[in-house]
């Protein structure tokens, strides 16, 4: 047989020489057994993979990558369902029955999201899973194909009906993915760990940088009796030296330090500490606003009081804690589908701050009461909220403290004439407190761009 000519020519070879090709031989069927095997448990890893896709795929595609307009969203195809389910939190801890499964039922689903009935209170940007099951019938095509669903979804609407029995709500949810769970999760366990960080404050580092040693020596001795590492510098060499030799979350720092060699120190500092947070002493508002391009963190009025120093001490470190910690998030953050709340009765200041808005991608909401503002809160999710305290008076406190408690996630923007307000309202959890511009617009569309763009929070 032509295909066994190999056997002439093993007869031809010596005792020595069969024992190397049957070596060989060993050697490649061993390789190639484990090649085949190899190739099996692949293929078996494919399809149990697949069988779990199946399982667990979510009757609701993700939203795309890039937004979509309103408008092609109302219309786009919807599925009428009216069948039963159930939804529970995943927000652990703001839901007194978070771990309950709540009785919903399915009014219909679309290519984004689902909307469904229920009788207990939802709020919106809570996370929940949602389960139900569909008839045979129903689990024809593609986009029905197992009839046990499990989704992720977060509420973006809340409509509440007065009913004989109570209240029903009506919610309105977007479908979201595994991986944007995991990063909620894992940003919400980071928020905890930042929170004891600054409480018991021993493992946080400070540089101060001011040319007068008296004040140098006040400030670091303020900061010592609160507990944190301090280092102490009156040139920028020696702070440099000090913040290359240990790991720094913070610098407090002065503006005639910082202005020197057309602000030398600041552009260094920046370059060199990405991470590190940076607080100015300035004489006027106007000073800050003007320096707005380098991304300082905060800043502190000459002739504050220890009082005030530990306040923006400890929520700059919050904001940078959590800017270093979720970094990759913030940058890598898709900015679609969010929501802004504007509190204010000025004509002007709402169209500028509109204008920016509308250029990052935002839906504004526009109130001019605090009572609208809890309805638009209760009814949609919002992402950034700025108050302007001349609405709310003495009572702003009482409401941001509320929304806190209510909305962690919402970035709080106070708007202000009163510079004498801003401790209370920083202690009060808000992120970011901006004073009125006397005249210029400019300034504000420029601050306002920032605190959307850096998304700061303040926990």
């Amino acid at each position: 047989m032509q295909n066994e000519h190999w056997k002439e020519t093993l007869q031809n070879l010596t005792i020595d020489e069969l024992r190397n090709v049957r070596s060989f031989v060993e050697e490649l069927i061993q390789r190639l057994e484990t090649e085949v095997k190899a190739e099996i448990k692949e293929e078996t890893k494919k399809e149990v993979k697949e069988e779990a896709k199946e399982e667990s795929d979510p009757v609701i595609v993700y939203p795309p990558e890039t937004p979509e307009e309103t408008r092609e969203r109302r219309t786009e195809k919807r599925f009428d369902l009216k069948t039963n389910g159930t939804c529970s939190f995943l927000d652990k801890g703001l839901n007194d029955f978070s771990n309950e499964e709540i009785p919903i039922t399915i009014k219909d689903v679309s290519q984004h999201g689902i909307r469904f009935v229920t009788n207990r209170p939802v709020l919106p940007s809570n996370h929940l899973i949602v389960k139900f099951s569909l008839s045979s019938a129903g689990t024809t095509g593609n986009l029905y194909r197992k009839p046990q669903k499990k989704i992720y979804v977060e509420v973006r609407r809340v409509l509440m009906r007065a009913t004989q029995s109570g209240g029903e709500y009506d919610i309105g949810a977007l479908s979201i993915d595994e991986g944007t769970i995991k990063e909620l999760q894992e940003e919400t366990n980071g928020f905890e760990i930042i929170k004891k960080r600054c409480k018991v404050k021993e493992d946080l580092k400070i540089m101060v940088l001011y040319v007068k040693e008296t004040q140098c020596r006040v400030i670091e001795n303020i900061l010592l009796k609160q507990g944190y590492i301090v280092y102490a510098a009156n040139q920028k060499h020696n702070a440099m030296s000090m913040l290359r030799k240990n790991k720094c979350d913070l610098l407090v720092t002065e503006f005639e330090s910082a202005k020197m060699n057309d602000y030398e120190l600041l552009k260094d500092v920046k370059t060199e500490f990405a991470g590190l947070g940076i607080i100015l002493e300035i004489d006027l508002i106007d000073t800050w606003m003007d320096l707005l391009s380098f991304c300082l963190d905060g800043y502190l009025l000459k002739g504050f009081n220890e009082r005030e120093l530990n306040i923006v001490v400890e929520s700059v470190l919050k904001k940078v804690l959590y800017k270093n910690m979720f970094r990759q998030y913030i940058e890598n953050g898709k900015r679609t589908n969010q929501n802004l709340l504007i509190i204010c009765r000025g004509d002007i200041i709402r169209k500028q701050l509109y204008e920016i808005s509308n250029q990052k991608g935002l839906k504004s909401f526009f109130v001019t009461d605090t009572e609208h503002a809890f309805n638009i809160l209760n009814m949609n999710k919002i992402d950034f909220m700025l108050l302007d305290t001349a609405i709310t008076g003495e009572k702003g406190l009482d409401f941001v403290t509320k929304i806190k408690k209510d909305f962690p996630r919402i970035s709080i923007t106070i708007f202000s004439e009163n510079i004498l307000e801003r401790s209370s309202y920083l202690m009060g959890g808000v992120d970011n407190f901006i004073m009125k511009p006397a005249n210029d617009m400019q300034k504000l569309k420029q601050y306002w761009d920032m605190v959307i763009t850096q998304r700061d929070f303040c926990l």
